[in-house]
């Protein structure tokens, strides 16, 4: 049988709407709050309380959830004697996107009025939340997480706890959004290449498909280099990975595109060839490590 609680929503953006949708559609005894009080009709016709202060939304609840726009934001709006005096002995999971610096900050503050921290990363769409295949990063205090498990469960299907340190899922979440921005900006940036010659970019896409499909498999292998700290392998050639790369740069220059994403790659690899770090492509990741 499902462990029902009680629980107030801070904030119904995209975000915070589905998370409050996955909190009712669990049985959970749901209060929300929003900036604008438009956003709270919906959930009171599906039977949640709707609170006229964030004091008053902290106050109904043993877990209150928060997913607003910017850390700063979340600190703003509980910096009121009502809200702050509320939170003594209440689980508070912010599910916001924070850098490990900000989570920091917010785990010091709301951990010092009395509340058990935790840290989550939501690693999907909001149309996901709620299903098998939504996945969430959670960090900070154990006690907490356990007491609320029922509460993250009811978000999805992948619910990984990452231990006591309330930074570690912004550390992932950072790091796996940084991949995804700058691949995102490769494939624009090679989009454009290839447009500038008149290819399909249809086509384009297609063939990038099949090659993405493949790096599940090369990312493990990695791993395992990293682990090792050997990157004696004779797939993806680091020198052959610079000699093309150098070659498409000279291509993209050719093209009128903006070429700055792909000269920098090849600086880090062309660095990482001179200090014969190893064969494989993924000796980068030394190269790249020394610079810290």
């Amino acid at each position: 049988m499902r462990d029902h609680r009680t629980v107030s929503m801070i904030g119904l953006g995209h975000m915070g709407s589905a998370l409050a949708s996955a909190f009712v559609e669990a049985g959970h005894e749901l209060t929300v709050w929003n900036r604008s009080d438009d956003k709270c009709e919906a959930f009171a016709e599906r039977g949640a309380a709707v609170a006229s202060s964030v004091g008053e939304a902290v106050s109904r609840s043993e877990v209150v959830v928060v997913c607003v726009r910017g850390y700063d934001v979340a600190l703003e709006l509980f910096d009121n004697r009502a809200a702050a005096d509320s939170l003594d002995n209440k689980t508070l999971i912010q599910l916001g996107n924070g850098v490990p610096t900000e989570v920091t900050a917010a785990a010091e503050w709301f951990g010092s009025r009395g509340a058990r921290y935790l840290d989550g990363s939501i690693m999907v769409f909001p149309d996901a939340v709620g299903t098998a295949n939504c996945q969430v990063l959670v960090s900070g205090d154990s006690i907490a997480f356990e007491q609320s498990r029922s509460v993250l469960e009811a978000l999805g299907g992948d619910i990984r706890f990452l231990g006591d340190e309330p930074t570690a899922s912004a550390v992932i979440n950072t790091s796996a959004l940084a991949f995804v921005y700058v691949a995102a900006h490769a494939f624009v940036n090679s989009a454009a290449m290839c447009d500038a010659s008149g290819a399909p970019l249809d086509l384009f896409a297609d063939v990038v498909s099949t090659f993405t499909a493949k790096m599940p498999a090369m990312f493990a292998e990695y791993v395992s280099m990293i682990a090792d700290g050997s990157y004696e392998s004779s797939s993806l050639r680091l020198v052959t990975g610079a000699q093309n790369l150098q070659a498409i740069a000279e291509f993209g220059q050719a093209s009128g595109v903006d070429t700055d994403l792909f000269e920098s790659a090849l600086r880090t690899m062309n660095a990482s060839v001179t200090a014969g770090h190893g064969t494989n492509l993924a000796a980068v990741f030394e190269a790249v490590r020394r610079q810290r």
